[in-house]
């Protein structure tokens, strides 16, 4: 009767746990595959679909800003935007090494730089765009030790990662089946425009920090950002670091710029990098190019990614 028992209850939790398993291989597999929003530019890269003669890197301020579109047309070469919204350099120096696991290296990186960014991110954001790859190690280092982070039963339980995302694991089963028609992404190579109107975001900003505000540079984060251009130097890959229009009422409100500027300043003498600084180009003085004092609208980036391809070409970037 007890050999029964157990082996009633193995096959009570065999046989779940099998089925889950095999459902969770198809969400993931046909995720993998997806042109979803979230996961369009990670399945690229794992994919081997990108392999660019220019790469574009940077938080949001580079993926809604550089249009590959006009950056190609201008300098003839194939570019492709891996801008994060939200993630810092720690994650972005994370998805170039992960890039290079799976595409030829590029000549050339614009990577937009900002005076946040050289302080790791505290909590998880647009984690959606994470769920099909979360057996990446590389991945899960920067993933680990934040707020909201991938606990294990997300990690090693079957499915249930997408307890809260069953449309998204909709779209994963509809993939690896081949159904047609499933989501799209309204980007192109990874750029989003925003089309949209001035927000209150700005407005916020400065009842919050009336007296400005410091964004730290962390220490090891420097170190990493240095690690990244010394292995950029060694590779032969030129970096040129931009810091895009910003509208020009935030700028008194930093008190770190200098730290920065030292920063990118010690890039271009140490590794031989370029710094083009649009702190004070003619979109900066303009409210009507912007839809908060960070973010370019749509019309915008376009006219900035015109500006930024002639600066480029100039330097004998493309062809």
């Amino acid at each position: 009767m007890l050999q029964k028992f157990w082996l009633k209850l193995a096959l009570i939790i065999t046989i779940p746990l099998m089925s889950l398993s095999l459902m969770a291989y198809m969400v993931d597999s046909g995720l993998r595959k997806s042109n979803h929003t979230a996961l369009a530019e990670w399945n690229a890269l794992f994919n081997a679909k990108i392999n660019a003669d220019l790469l574009i890197l940077g938080s949001s301020r580079a993926a809604f800003h550089i249009s590959p579109y006009i950056l190609d047309t201008t300098l003839r070469l194939n570019s492709y935007n891996l801008g994060m919204s939200a993630w810092r350099f720690d994650m972005q120096w994370t998805r170039f090494k992960l890039y290079l696991e799976h595409n030829k290296a590029p000549k050339y990186i614009v990577h937009n730089v900002d005076l946040y960014g050289f302080a790791k991110r505290k909590n998880l954001v647009d984690y959606q765009q994470f769920l099909p790859y979360l057996n990446e190690p590389l991945l899960m280092n920067n993933l680990t030790g934040i707020k909201g982070e991938f606990n294990n039963f997300q990690k090693y339980m079957p499915m249930y990662k997408y307890a809260n995302d069953w449309d998204l694991a909709w779209e994963g089963f509809k993939c690896y089946a081949g159904v047609p028609n499933v989501a799209h992404t309204n980007k192109y190579k990874g750029y989003q425009g925003n089309d949209i109107p001035w927000d209150n975001q700005f407005e916020k900003f400065k009842k919050k920090y009336p007296k400005g505000i410091n964004y730290a540079i962390e220490k090891d984060v420097k170190v990493s950002f240095e690690e990244y251009l010394q292995f950029c130097q060694k590779k032969g890959i030129k970096v040129i670091l931009v810091y895009a229009p910003e509208y020009f009422e935030v700028q008194p409100f930093y008190k770190n710029k200098n730290s920065f500027n030292i920063l990118c300043q010690n890039a271009v003498n140490k590794y031989g990098c370029t710094f083009l600084d649009y702190t004070n180009d003619s979109l900066c003085f303009e409210k009507k190019w912007f839809y908060n004092s960070q973010h370019l609208n749509k019309k915008g980036a376009e006219v900035f990614s015109a500006k930024l391809a002639k600066d480029l070409k100039k330097l004998g970037v493309g062809r």
